[in-house]
């Protein structure tokens, strides 16, 4: 089957139309983005009731998405592309194993989520998280599994301009002795949560709603329950062109955040980076290797 024949999948044509929907739709999209890779374990009606919605609000939001009733969303979501789980593309029901010729379509692939998560984020979205961090006293970079490398990235990017910026969690250390004494007039969050989300993601953004304390969710189209915690939420499209999802979207958006948040701090930011400079030529002449010469 060519790429033109493959049905959508239903995560995209949700994404489509996401800001069209009513907010009970919304809670459904949730719901469905959220079991996309074992809806088919669902039927109709227990879609709804996890959504708080009818049956009949349900029934008119899979033909609103373009299938004649579920049974039909079910069978093409099959069908479709499946991208939950590495396994699935090594048994060669996805797509075909690489050839060399394929790193054109891995590229396009990664140009194609850059090009749809650009026409779907929104300007005063991306402004509204730059102000965060740019006016936190302290930033927290939070991360589990795949996430961890993404959380890892911007604290190293945003320690450049800002004092105090922590990642969490920290080797050896539990989360009560990290989070005790968050409060919203200090700290902001950054959290990234793309799947698969280990079910501990929710129970910490819980602590830091309960607590008050602003946080920034940067995830993918799949973050349906965990999106509802945070302050703000930033989505990427990360499909990967085979077995593993692809993470150029948002290194790219933690690379434009945080350059914006250097622009926001202006003469705090140049200060921060001279005094790292300084620093750089004094310690790392101390641990540079010695070639060609016997240590002492």
């Amino acid at each position: 089957m060519s790429e033109q024949d493959k049905p959508k999948a239903i995560d995209v044509r949700i994404s489509e139309i996401y800001d069209q929907l009513t907010s009970s739709e919304r809670r459904l999209a949730d719901v469905v983005i959220e079991s996309q890779s074992n809806l088919a374990s669902f039927t109709a009606g227990e879609l709804a009731d996890r959504a708080r919605i009818s049956k009949a609000t349900a029934a008119r939001f899979f033909k609103r998405l373009g299938y004649a009733n579920y049974n039909e969303a079910r069978v093409m979501n099959r069908q479709a592309e499946d991208w939950g789980s590495p396994l699935y593309e090594l048994t060669g029901i996805g797509t075909k194993r690489l050839s060399q010729g394929d790193f054109g379509l891995h590229i396009a692939q990664d140009l194609q989520n850059l090009t749809r998560t650009a026409e779907m984020l929104d300007t005063d979205a991306l402004a509204q998280a730059i102000s965060m961090l740019t006016n936190a006293k302290r930033i927290w970079s939070l991360g589990f599994r795949n996430s961890m490398a993404l959380a890892t990235y911007a604290r190293a990017l945003l320690i450049n301009i800002k004092p105090d910026v922590r990642l969490i969690p920290s080797a050896g250390m539990s989360f009560g002795e990290e989070l005790a004494g968050m409060n919203k007039a200090e700290d902001t969050f950054l959290i990234f949560g793309f799947r698969r989300r280990p079910a501990q993601l929710r129970d910490v953004m819980e602590a830091i709603h309960d607590a008050g304390a602003p946080s920034i969710l940067i995830t993918d189209m799949t973050a349906g329950r965990t999106s509802q915690l945070a302050t703000l939420t930033l989505r990427c499209h990360c499909r990967g062109h085979t077995m593993f999802d692809s993470y150029a979207t948002p290194m790219s958006l933690i690379n434009y955040i945080c350059s914006g948040v250097s622009q926001s701090l202006g003469e705090e930011s140049v200060e921060r980076l001279t005094e790292i400079e300084a620093l750089h030529s004094k310690l790392d002449q101390l641990g540079a290797p010695l070639i060609g010469k016997d240590s002492a």
